[in-house]
């Protein structure tokens, strides 16, 4: 999945918003509601019937529930194993009498749209992008709180009520503070939404959720590029490339004295050392373009490992794996290929053929440049062995 087609698929579901003004308001940090109905793309990320997507997962997803409930009416009756669809749906619904909301993690690969649409936002952030499904009956209701994660909210079926503070996102760290106050809804806007519809809610934004009808919506979670991030992408540039940013500052902790004051001239010098570096050109680009890959590796891989790889030709058509995507860092005499589920290394001197594979949907084996026939398809194998590319059949 190149950007173009990435950008294509978030802007579809997102629509009438485009993908830039989606990620102005992303890089404001401004809640917002828009308009979907139920013919909108989006209604249908968990399919046509989300109850029966979500059901037919119970042999994965019974034993991960998880609740909330602002005045429930006992303890919650699982998670549990289940022996089927209608006994998951018999959980959910003691859950229901007890008067929980159910939250369904890890759904984003039950249903190819929410896959795709959670792929692509990956494309776009270079980093992980996670999905939920909250089911609740009518009446029930959230506890004042914020998420940690930026959160894309859509309506599957009946209709819920938001309640989203209109003061600035707090933008909290992902770690508490102990000391912080409850957060509190004393100036807020009301959103009502119905399936299709959407709502974003950035991190650190006080809101609650009352279902008005029995309802089902699913929440896909991502944390935008943080200034704190792009800083610690850059420390951690500089420390690969300079022995000191590595060494042991401090052996020992407890019951040391003197130690901020010793550490303290070391700490200032490597800060204007790094703040230097940093006004190198092309140094915060190396930074974060490294960040970009280190994340891209990380993120889950699709394509089982292990596949048996098809004889390949010269006339072979190749095309990308769907829902395929990489990232290429330029390491000098490697080129380190990103890709979900891990990193292959590859000579620097196919970095031609690499941009044209990379960049180019579908192409026959022929076409990669700058290479040798059999080289060409000695790469293009290690490609399909990784999930990037597939035969174009």
């Amino acid at each position: 999945m190149i950007v173009s087609e990435a950008k294509s698929v978030v802007e579809g579901m997102l629509a009438p918003f485009g993908v830039d003004r989606f990620f102005d308001l992303v890089r404001a940090s401004r809640s917002v509601e828009q308009a979907g109905g139920p013919s909108h793309p989006r209604a249908a990320l968990l399919g046509s019937d989300p109850q029966s997507t979500l059901l037919a997962a119970f042999a994965t997803h019974a034993q991960i529930l998880d609740c909330h409930a602002v005045t429930p009416c006992g303890p919650p009756p699982g998670p549990a194993d289940v022996a089927d669809a209608s006994a998951f749906r018999a959980l959910i619904e003691a859950y229901h009498d007890r008067g929980y909301t159910v939250r369904i993690p890890e759904v984003r690969a039950l249903a190819a749209p929410l896959l795709s649409f959670t792929r692509a936002l990956e494309a776009l952030l270079c980093q992980r992008v996670e999905a939920s499904a909250f089911w609740s009956r009518a009446g029930a209701r959230a506890k004042i709180h914020y998420d940690d994660n930026d959160n894309i909210s859509i309506q599957l079926s009946g209709r819920k009520r938001w309640y989203v503070s209109t003061d600035p996102a707090g933008l909290q760290n992902t770690w508490r503070d102990v000391a912080e106050p409850q957060p509190h809804l004393e100036r807020h806007r009301v959103i009502d939404v119905g399936p299709g519809d959407l709502v974003y809610v950035p991190r650190g934004t006080p809101h609650s959720v009352a279902s008005t009808t029995d309802s089902l919506h699913v929440s896909i979670l991502f944390t935008p590029l943080t200034l704190r991030s792009a800083i610690t992408a850059v420390l951690d540039h500089m420390s690969d490339h300079v022995r000191p940013y590595r060494a042991t500052a401090a052996a020992q902790i407890s019951g040391v004295s003197g130690l901020a004051a010793e550490l303290q001239p070391v700490i200032v010098a490597a800060l204007a050392q790094l703040t230097e570096q940093a006004r190198q050109p092309g140094f915060v680009e190396a930074a974060l373009n490294k960040r970009a890959n280190r994340e891209v590796g990380k993120l889950e891989r699709l394509v089982p490992a292990g596949t048996p790889l098809p004889k390949l030709t010269p006339d072979t058509r190749i095309r990308h794996a769907t829902l395929a995507m990489v990232h290429l860092f330029d390491a000098g005499p490697v080129i380190d290929l990103a890709l979900p589920g891990g990193h292959l290394s590859i000579h620097a001197g196919a970095a031609r053929a690499l941009a044209f594979v990379t960049e180019t949907p579908s192409f026959d084996v022929r076409d990669t440049p700058g290479l040798a026939p059999d080289v060409s398809i000695a790469l293009i194998e290690r490609l399909i062995a990784a999930g990037f590319l597939e035969l174009d059949r």
